[in-house]
């Protein structure tokens, strides 16, 4: 596995799909929401739209990341479980 990334689970309760995704440990929160929103718009066919006040957060215990926080400030690491409500 690549060092500078991290394979984490995500979650899109909206749609109640799940999967795993690489992630740069350099990119910000607010990048990694952009990326991925963007994405997985177009593939859940309009179930899941986007906007502006997407955030991303820990599976675990809920907490919402800083969109200013990177990946790697976050300590995200293998098998992260992420929601990107």
């Amino acid at each position: 596995m690549n060092k500078n990334k991290v394979l984490v689970q995500l979650c899109i309760p909206a749609t109640g799909a799940s999967y795993d995704i690489l992630l740069p440990r350099t990119l910000q929160v607010h990048q990694v929401v952009q990326l991925i929103s963007g994405f997985f718009a177009g593939m859940e066919g309009g179930a899941y739209m986007p906007d502006d006040t997407a955030v991303l957060c820990s599976m675990e215990d809920g907490r919402i990341y800083n969109v200013n926080s990177s990946v790697e400030d976050l300590h995200l690491k293998n098998g992260s479980k992420l929601m990107l409500i």
